[in-house]
């Protein structure tokens, strides 16, 4: 019974190890300036800078394709913190092939919380996108 238990132990511990996958470097995260940050009227419509302030980025091998997952920091910024407020973002996150054809898309919409008195805050939105090998991301905020 023990040879048994062991053998099944020695299955189950090395099957796993086939299950994980190969950590690689991730292709090149860009975004266009004009992209990155955006003055957007807030719900009450008063002007918010909203900008990328950040990105983080672990991917691992998929066949064909790079398996990315990222993790992007968007800052608000106002000059009236005498009220509570909504503001807009929109964030579009796309692959590219190596020809700089779209690939895969992923659009995020919400409304950033600016609490009474505060003048910044940040918020960090994950994203998993597939990029194929040779090919790259792109980034934008509206």
């Amino acid at each position: 019974m023990n040879k048994l238990v062991k053998i099944f132990m020695f299955l189950l511990l090395s099957s796993c190890s086939a299950i994980k996958k190969e950590v690689i470097d991730c292709p090149k995260v860009t975004s266009f300036k004009e992209a990155a940050e955006v003055v957007v009227k807030s719900e009450k419509n008063i002007p918010v800078y909203i900008g990328i302030r950040g990105v983080q980025t672990y991917c691992t091998n998929d066949n064909n394709d790079v398996d990315m997952e990222l993790s992007i920091n968007i800052r608000a910024i106002r000059k009236d913190t005498s009220i509570e407020d909504y503001v807009p973002v929109n964030i579009s996150v796309v692959s590219l092939d190596a020809s700089k054809n779209e690939y895969e898309r992923d659009d995020f919409s919400y409304s950033q919380f600016m609490l009474k008195s505060s003048r910044i805050v940040d918020r960090s939105t994950q994203f998993n996108l597939s990029v194929p090998k040779g090919g790259e991301v792109l980034l934008g905020i509206k």
